[in-house]
């Protein structure tokens, strides 16, 4: 199976390529140019593996939370490819590809708790979610993501070990000045290479018709992007 990831939820933008198992990715922080290259990151990647479009079984995007214009960028490009190739897509959540990106160094510490990911929202709020370990390596969701003040977070979480990841925790410090934690990635953003693992184990009764794309913002103002 082929699968192509794309993903610009944050300042970062990034690409993944799955084919067979075997993944090839590339990442760059291109705060204003993910309309410009993220198409291209994508079709140099395929060329490096040797793929062409008609031989992708799946398009995987990041559906958000993060930024608007981001997501929604994501979202329409990879919706774009899909319905051109009338094939599949599958969406990954934001918070999920932070966590994931943090399981190998979960697992090297040896921590048993949560790996909470925080992105930052601007307007006073972050982007949170807490996951843990499941099956195979991949992480599951441990509540509902929120949109959510910092010190309204500090009230409702337990921060007694585990790991904290993403630009939420390195924008407002005092999230991970309360607590003992095993490590905290203040810069972390999302990786294409750690999404595409998440959407490799979606079931196929999951993946969703490219008509049926859509952002997921958090914030009131969620729009849905048509083909």
């Amino acid at each position: 199976m082929n699968i192509l990831f794309i993903d610009s939820a944050t300042e970062a933008c990034s690409a993944a390529l799955w084919c067979d198992g075997e993944i090839v990715s590339d990442f760059e922080m291109t705060p204003r140019g993910h309309a410009q290259r993220l198409l291209p990151m994508a079709e140099q990647l395929m060329a490096k593996a040797g793929i062409r479009y008609p031989e992708l079984d799946l398009i995987g995007f990041g559906r958000g939370p993060g930024s608007f214009t981001g997501v929604r960028i994501a979202t329409a490009c990879a919706q774009g490819i899909a319905l051109g190739l009338d094939v599949p897509m599958v969406g990954v959540s934001s918070l999920a590809t932070l966590a994931q990106g943090q399981m190998s160094r979960l697992i090297e510490l040896g921590v048993i708790g949560p790996i909470h990911a925080a992105i930052d929202a601007r307007m006073g709020e972050v982007y949170y979610a807490a996951f843990v370990s499941g099956d195979g390596g991949l992480v599951i969701s441990a509540g509902p993501e929120q949109v959510i003040a910092p010190e309204v977070l500090l009230q409702q979480s337990d921060w007694s070990g585990g790991l904290a990841t993403g630009t939420g925790f390195g924008r407002y410090p005092a999230l991970t000045q309360r607590g003992d934690w095993a490590a905290i990635v203040p810069e972390a953003l999302p990786h294409a290479q750690d999404a595409i693992l998440l959407a490799v184990a979606v079931p196929r009764t999951e993946w969703i018709d490219p008509a049926d794309a859509a952002p997921i913002y958090l914030r009131d103002n969620v729009a849905t992007v048509r083909g």
